[in-house]
């Protein structure tokens, strides 16, 4: 099986906003951006394609392949709560200091624990590895890549943080006898 985890493009909202599992559009760079990440993929491409419910992935998903999107809701980005829609240098201090030293374990208030995020996103992967499909696109959000990449390579997830995940980027994995491969991360 071939897996091609997308991110999707930016967002219209301004740098220093927490949008978690907010539903915001894409930026007005959305033409310009699907243009450079279609460069990216197989040019003749049969599959199947999840994607996050959310408008961000939708749009490119629904882009990506017209017809037989599947949406599942274990592909969608950190429920940040109270947070969601807050600028990051605008939180309480000390709350965040406190979250950032503990980010897998300790939610956002009223939200989610990168743990939390984990554990769904190894129960979609489990799924996955149950299916048939030969080629998969999954599209989703930065939070979510780096849960599956954690999961793949079994790394403590603190060090989650460390893999870089840009907009509009593509991570590719192939599994070999139940065995995942990573191609390549963040093209």
């Amino acid at each position: 099986m071939e897996i091609y985890l997308i991110r999707h493009t930016q967002v219209a909202l301004e740098p220093g906003i927490c949008y978690g599992q907010t539903d915001v559009p894409v930026a007005n760079s959305f033409e310009t951006e699907y243009d450079q990440l279609r460069a990216k993929l197989p040019e003749s491409w049969t599959g199947e394609i999840y994607s996050s419910p959310l408008s961000r992935c939708r749009v490119l998903a629904e882009r990506l392949q017209s017809r037989n999107v599947q949406f599942d809701a274990r592909l969608q980005e950190l429920n940040f709560g109270a947070w969601e829609l807050q600028r990051w240098d605008e939180l309480d201090a000390d709350l965040l200091k406190k979250w950032t030293a503990n980010i897998v374990d300790m939610r956002c208030p009223d939200g989610e624990s990168f743990r939390e995020q984990f554990n769904r996103v190894a129960g979609f992967w489990q799924y996955l590895a149950e299916t048939s499909h030969t080629h998969v696109f999954i599209v989703t959000h930065g939070g979510v890549i780096r849960a599956f990449l954690t999961f793949i390579l079994e790394l403590p997830l603190t060090n989650a943080f460390r893999l870089t995940v840009d907009f509009g980027s593509v991570t590719k994995v192939h599994v070999i006898d139940h065995i995942p491969i990573i191609d390549y991360i963040n093209r």
